[in-house]
């Protein structure tokens, strides 16, 4: 099977990719990895097992627990307005703090308008308004629409409820319980900066007259001015700066971490049944345009790989792609980073992890 797995990433690296890190765990087995390509083009240097990826929009799955670790506590309620954290929102009183983290806050989006300025220092508050400055509201408890601001405001509520940064509450809250030392919140505490993967990102020039829809190739982040078009994959690791993603795609991790957290989490170690119950189930479906993605719970979503519905999270970016998942059935766990990436995300860069990822499910399960 690991010589199987093997062939594999090195046939994704074949394909274009830089380099990757799968890991997985089937049961209450160990957890294994395997890596192959690149952790920096320039030196050389391999990816190996303990080597950190940016793991973008994963991030949401440990701010969501945290915030049912808050409410576990009995510092918040799941079903309370968030007016009282945030009274000057508009619509708080309509907003519940459930609907933070489940797509149906009705918030405003800011990731498509957000500056990519390496230099710039972002406060929390400052994303919540520019979310408000550009993107419009719409009623709370509608459609699931995919939403980072949400995020931003669930981390901005536990650090206000528990007088912790956000890194150090999911830290002592989340990542210690589980025995998870490989995982971290950048945009919020220090970091073994020199363990990061460098990031890769493809941004061919669109052809004349070429959609800017996202499910039509448009490109996801306003990179104008930090990195040109190119054919070329482009270092792209500083181009996003980590205090503007903060609690909606900051944190940086291992494979193995991933499972780690995926597996404590859905064995019950981490929260109480109920709270479980209300991050996985009571999902709503959704389409989200380029993507697996099919239902959304709070922090978990539904997607189909290897024609199984699993639940998990997927993120991106600049320069870097991640997936992990955990299969109910199976009880299979598996996550896998890439270094390379791209805001088109019918790109190969953006979209090639997706197969990788029904392939080793495949050859794991001995299905293929």
């Amino acid at each position: 099977m690991l010589e199987k797995l093997n062939r594999l990433l090195e046939a994704y690296r074949a394909d274009g990719a830089v380099g990757a890190s799968l890991a997985f765990s089937l049961g209450d087995g160990d957890t294994i990895t395997v890596t192959s390509g690149l952790a920096d083009r320039a030196t050389g240097a391999p990816v190996t097992p303990d080597r950190l990826f940016k793991i973008g929009s994963c991030t949401k799955t440990f701010v969501a627990a945290a915030l049912m670790k808050l409410v576990e506590d009995g510092k918040a309620e799941l079903d309370a307005p968030i007016s009282s954290w945030f009274p000057d929102l508009p619509r708080s009183g309509e907003v519940t703090v459930l609907q933070l983290v489940n797509h149906r806050g009705g918030l405003p989006e800011f990731e498509y308008d957000i500056p990519m300025d390496p230099s710039r220092s972002w406060t929390p508050a400052q994303l919540v308004e520019l979310a408000f400055g550009v993107g419009g509201q719409t009623a709370p408890g509608g459609p699931a629409v995919y939403n980072n601001t949400g995020y931003v405001l669930a981390g901005m509520l536990i650090e206000a409820a528990s007088g912790l940064t956000l890194g150090e509450y999911v830290r002592r809250k989340v990542l210690e319980p589980l025995g998870l030392k490989d995982t971290w919140s950048p945009a919020t505490e220090s970091f073994p900066e020199a363990r990061m993967v460098r990031g890769y990102y493809h941004r061919p020039k669109p052809a004349t007259g070429a959609s800017s829809a996202l499910a039509e190739g448009g490109e996801m982040w306003r990179m104008d001015g930090v990195l040109p078009y190119s054919d070329a994959l482009q270092d792209s690791s500083d181009s996003f700066p980590y205090s503007g993603a903060y609690g909606c795609g900051d944190m940086a991790a291992t494979p193995s971490d991933l499972v780690g957290f995926m597996k404590g989490l859905f064995d019950g170690r981490l929260l109480p049944a109920p709270l479980l119950v209300t991050m996985k189930d009571g999902r709503t479906k959704v389409s989200y345009p380029g993507t697996r993605l099919r239902e959304t719970g709070a922090g978990l979503i539904a997607s189909e790989y290897a024609g199984r519905l699993v639940l998990g999270h997927q993120g991106s970016i600049p320069g870097y792609v991640t997936v992990m998942e955990h299969d109910p059935v199976s009880r299979l766990t598996i996550a896998m980073t890439s270094n390379a990436g791209s805001g088109n995300r019918l790109s190969f860069y953006a979209s090639g992890i997706h197969p990788v990822v029904d392939r080793a499910i495949g050859i794991i399960l001995q299905e293929i």
